[in-house]
């Protein structure tokens, strides 16, 4: 945690401070900008704590007597309560009395990555004469951006994922020739034993979706509904991964496939679709950085439904261009969005986040998704190559 940039930070915002709160790891933002998921044997903490940064003099911080130490790895004095009449006399007293207070808030929850303090703590804040403002700008400021030793994490990952990625279509290939055929969930369980290999991690398996399974946009494989891969079929695989260690960066890639020598027209017409509404996305932010500009995420989505809304698919576009990656594979900085939120943080130096337009049909959906990396005043896409049209696999 570097105090002076965040409080220059605040300063610059015209913020009185920044007050973080957590209650039982609810607010991974503040968790994260305070160091919280990068530190081995960090202090179990199942009572409120509050850390208070002011635009200029020394942090405060406000702990229950059961864990008096909880925040004992951060800068400034430290006050204890225990009674819930304590806690909120001394929470007044802490602000003292700054008029404009920022925590993870988002006014008519228009961010709710963003609002991860409750309305009632709110209240409190405003009850001792606090206006509480959005911190949605410093957290993308400070827990949506990486430092140049995780971008080099991510692009490892990133090279190990994609190599992975490329087996697993190779290894779908090879099971049409096979008299019993390869089905969705044993490529699913291939990829996670090449992932144990490699050591990648992920918090859920990777996608492995064949035809009218593409066209959910949000297909989770099991049991019941696995089916074999056939020639003739349509192959979607979305795998994400982190490697197996602390403070380590997820890549996330999207990729299609057709189990024949030529895929459909109207396969290949909808990959063209999401495939140029993905490199518009990605012109833009390159071209908003060249002008100097700091690109939000509302007019980078913008940009790659306007693609696919000449072509008559606005309908068929149902999510969000893109979402911050991070520790977490959807982290906390600025998405690509103004569809299911408006997010108009801009993309910093340092932001990390997948582009993934997608359309769905009744038979099939289809997406491509790949990395953007803003890295010394460039966006930079981290997988290599870039998908241009549908892998044809021959059996």
């Amino acid at each position: 945690m570097n105090l002076r940039r965040m409080q220059a930070a605040i300063a610059e915002s015209g913020l009185d401070g920044w007050l973080l709160y957590d209650f039982h790891g609810t607010n991974p933002i503040a968790r994260g900008v305070l160091g919280f998921s990068a530190r081995a044997g960090a202090p179990k903490t199942t009572r409120r704590w509050f850390y208070w940064i002011p635009s200029s003099g020394e942090p405060v911080k406000l702990v229950h007597r059961l864990e008096p130490h909880a925040l004992d790895h951060l800068p400034g004095r430290a006050d204890v309560y225990l009674t819930w009449e304590e806690l909120e006399r001394k929470l007044a007293a802490m602000t003292g009395g700054a008029p404009r207070i920022a925590m993870e808030y988002s006014s008519r929850a228009r961010l709710p990555y963003v609002s991860r303090v409750d309305a009632g703590t709110v209240e409190l804040v405003r009850a001792a004469g606090a206006e509480v403002f959005s911190s949605a700008d410093l957290a993308q400021r400070f827990e949506g951006t990486l430092d140049p030793e995780s971008r080099l994490d991510h692009r490892e990952t990133g090279a190990l994922l994609n190599g992975i990625m490329a087996a697993a279509f190779q290894h779908a290939r090879a099971g049409t020739r096979r008299p019993k055929p390869l089905t969705e969930m044993a490529l699913q369980r291939w990829m996670l034993e090449r992932f144990e290999e490699a050591g990648l991690h992920a918090a859920d398996s990777p996608t492995v979706a064949v035809n009218e399974h593409s066209a959910d946009a949000h297909f989770s494989n099991t049991q019941a509904l696995d089916r074999p891969i056939r020639p003739g079929d349509f192959l979607l695989l979305d795998a994400w991964a982190k490697a197996r260690r602390p403070g380590s960066v997820y890549a996330d890639y999207t990729q299609v496939a057709f189990l024949g020598s030529a895929a459909p027209e109207s396969h290949r017409a909808a990959f063209e679709g999401v495939r140029d509404a993905r490199d518009r996305a990605i012109a833009y932010v390159r071209d908003a950085l060249r002008a100097g500009l700091a690109p939000r995420g509302c007019d980078v989505d913008d940009a790659a439904r306007e693609v696919l809304s000449a072509r008559g698919w606005a309908d068929r576009f149902i999510h969000r261009t893109g979402h911050s990656i991070g520790e977490e594979v959807h982290g906390n900085g600025v998405h690509l969005d103004n569809l299911e939120t408006r997010d108009e943080r801009a993309l910093l130096d340092g932001t990390l986040v997948s582009v993934e337009p997608g359309v769905y049909f009744e038979s099939f959906g289809v997406r491509t998704e790949v990395n953007l990396l803003v890295d010394g005043g460039e966006a930079v896409v981290t997988t290599g190559p870039l998908q241009t049209e549908i892998y044809l696999l021959e059996p």
